[in-house]
């Protein structure tokens, strides 16, 4: 899955946006063939919110300081994101598939239940959140990587 997207790729490619926003949304439901709506984003969030905890219980044994050191993301925030009382955005998703050292298919199941559809072609964060997961990167060479490429307002902030 996205064979094409390497660092040299993300060099010379000519990006319609650098991050996905409300202006560029990547995102385009339709009616289904059976005429129903997709789920709500409500429905979405609360499904992303059960497989970041079994993300947890599996690739972190739910150790809240490992999961902060590999992902960037602090306890207090990942409560936040587990209880619903925070939503979870695609920045967290790509920082968590990072630090969990999951798939790029892995990446695009989740992303799409936060609403962005993960597209490396259009969007420069994607095209390094994809080539990371590729080349088995951690959190740190993540962040050389958007520092380098001046992408720097999505991780300003640690998720706290």
């Amino acid at each position: 899955m996205f064979e094409n997207i390497t660092k040299e790729f993300i060099r010379t490619h000519e990006f319609s946006a650098d991050v996905a926003s409300d202006e560029h949304n990547a995102q385009s439901f339709r009616l289904m063939p059976n005429r129903n709506l997709p789920p709500a984003p409500d429905e979405l969030q609360a499904e992303l919110r059960k497989k970041f905890a079994a993300i947890m219980a599996t690739t972190f044994k739910k150790n809240f300081a490992q999961m902060d050191s590999c992902c960037n993301i602090s306890e207090a925030a990942m409560r936040k994101y587990l209880n619903g009382s925070r939503p979870i955005k695609f920045e967290t998703v790509a920082k968590f598939c990072i630090g969990a050292k999951l798939s790029v298919e892995k990446l695009c199941e989740l992303a799409k239940l936060c609403g962005h559809i993960v597209s490396p072609e259009i969007y420069r964060l994607d095209a390094v959140v994809v080539d990371t997961l590729k080349c088995g990167e951690d959190i740190n060479d993540f962040y050389e990587v958007t520092n380098e490429l001046g992408l720097t307002d999505i991780w300003r902030e640690r998720s706290r």
